[in-house]
């Protein structure tokens, strides 16, 4: 179905969003509900649920053991931990944040219709704050967010499917929220849904639901990320024209992944190219979690783009399709380290655009008739 011909035939479900979405903070905040207090009472965890703190979030703040049959299915698929010690694997595990499920929609939200957002995570303040980002959603549809790598887990979205079930979703979305589908993290959630034949990372359980499942492509180049890159080039700019735009990218680990995510960024620099006037706009990756010789390449070449356009004469601004403002930023400084350049190191999902692209696929994706497995 055309997404258009569909917001015509399905305006009820399409109007609810964008009237949540128009919602003032201030009016969101007073509607957003103390989930710490909601009544589970209705809903069975007993095979899952490990508690929940006083936000409501279940397996938070839980340790989580790897076996040596784990540790040694990362090192063979993980490039970055092929020489990695047991401890240092777990250390980095750590280091990756917590994995935990976040049921975040009021009580009085039941319904047919849910909502299952994977994400990495921002760190503690980081998740509050996507939290109130989505809670129009929340608010309309049983939510839940999945937040973690499943690189080592799967429990965590299995308890947000149980939440969902259990505020009576029978027919779910999940919306990845990765930067593009080269991404060896949107691979492993694929894994998790039995959607991947050959887990990413380690083989953890696969999650298990009778709802039917309803997924949502990552953003990639659409329209609406280029939109958000233009802005936040916009924000430092002051002469298009004799200003190069670089879109830096985390990147996967990689050759042929790596390869069609600089085709992304490759689309997403051609709108920002025709859209804001600026002399050139370019697309690099890091592929930060390659091992360091294929890191410092792309540095390399990173470098050799600010420098080319400076001797040019050109303003170099530097931007992101990361999706947190607190992702790679502070390594990307570094590896600027003695250029002269602009940076907005804003994540993607600080823009209204992110919330504005979600909602329309999950529109789109209710709006189907024929349901995907």
């Amino acid at each position: 179905m055309d997404p258009s011909n569909a917001w015509l035939a399905h305006r009820p479900i399409a109007f609810a969003i964008a009237a949540a979405l128009v919602l003032s903070q201030a009016a969101l905040a007073e509607e957003q509900h103390d989930h710490a207090a909601m009544d589970h009472s209705k809903m069975d965890h007993s095979t899952h649920d490990q508690g929940r703190d006083e936000l409501g979030r279940s397996l938070y703040n839980m340790k989580h053991e790897m076996d040596a049959a784990m540790m040694k299915e990362l090192r063979e698929k993980v490039a970055l931990y092929r020489d990695y010690s047991d401890a240092e694997i777990a250390l980095s595990m750590d280091m990756m944040g917590q994995e935990y499920a976040w049921y975040i929609s009021p009580d009085s939200v039941r319904g047919k219709q849910g909502v299952l957002i994977l994400t990495h995570g921002f760190r503690e303040q980081g998740d509050k704050v996507f939290r109130d980002q989505v809670q129009s959603i929340a608010n309309i549809f049983p939510t839940s967010l999945g937040i973690g790598m499943a690189m080592m887990m799967s429990s965590h979205i299995q308890v947000a499917l149980d939440d969902l079930a259990a505020a009576g979703a029978s027919e779910i979305v999940i919306v990845p929220v990765v930067s593009s589908a080269s991404n060896e993290l949107y691979r492993q959630w694929l894994y998790v849904f039995g959607k991947q034949d050959e887990a990413e990372f380690a083989s953890v359980p696969r999650v298990k639901t009778d709802a039917v499942l309803k997924f949502v492509s990552p953003a990639g180049d659409n329209p609406l990320i280029a939109e958000i890159l233009l802005d936040h080039a916009a924000e430092v700019s002051t002469d298009p024209k004799k200003e190069v735009v670089i879109i830096a990218g985390h990147g996967p680990s990689s050759e042929e992944d790596n390869d069609e995510e600089m085709r992304v960024l490759a689309g997403l620099a051609k709108i920002i190219q025709e859209d804001g006037g600026f002399s050139a706009v370019y697309g690099q990756t890091l592929q930060d979690d390659a091992p360091p010789p294929v890191r410092a390449a792309n540095v390399k070449k990173l470098r050799a783009l600010v420098e080319g356009a400076a001797s040019e004469g050109k303003t170099v601004i530097v931007v992101t399709n990361l999706i947190s403002a607190r992702s790679i930023q502070a390594k990307l400084r570094d590896d600027l380290k003695g250029l002269e350049y602009k940076f907005n190191p804003k994540g993607v999902v600080q823009h209204p655009n992110f919330m504005k692209w979600m909602t329309e696929e999950i529109r789109y994706q209710f709006e189907q008739r024929v349901a995907l497995r």
